[in-house]
């Protein structure tokens, strides 16, 4: 994993955050200031397939927000056509 932190807002609610590039920089890792949202890994390509869809991302805020301190991360892929959001253990990225 990279270990380079960037700040940048939130891609799912705006708010001030931290990322950090992962799998080879085809992800990216946030963490989110906004008490509502949280943790989560995201593809690009789901950010490119979710950049104009406010209304899925605000549904992603619970879930994120539920893996914020834990060792579950929210992980937000793309899948064939669909977006897949899906919580996994992080020990899965410990190899």
């Amino acid at each position: 994993m990279n270990n380079n932190q960037f700040s940048d807002s939130c891609y799912l609610c705006h708010s001030d955050s931290n990322y950090m590039k992962t799998d080879h920089e085809n992800k990216r890792h946030y963490l989110c200031s906004n008490e509502n949202c949280g943790e989560y890994e995201i593809s690009l390509s789901a950010m490119e397939n979710l950049i104009d869809n406010n209304d899925f991302k605000s549904q992603l805020l619970p879930l994120a927000k539920r893996c914020k301190g834990t060792d579950r991360l929210l992980e937000i892929t793309v899948r064939g056509s669909a977006i897949e959001a899906k919580t996994k253990s992080r020990a899965e990225d410990v190899i």
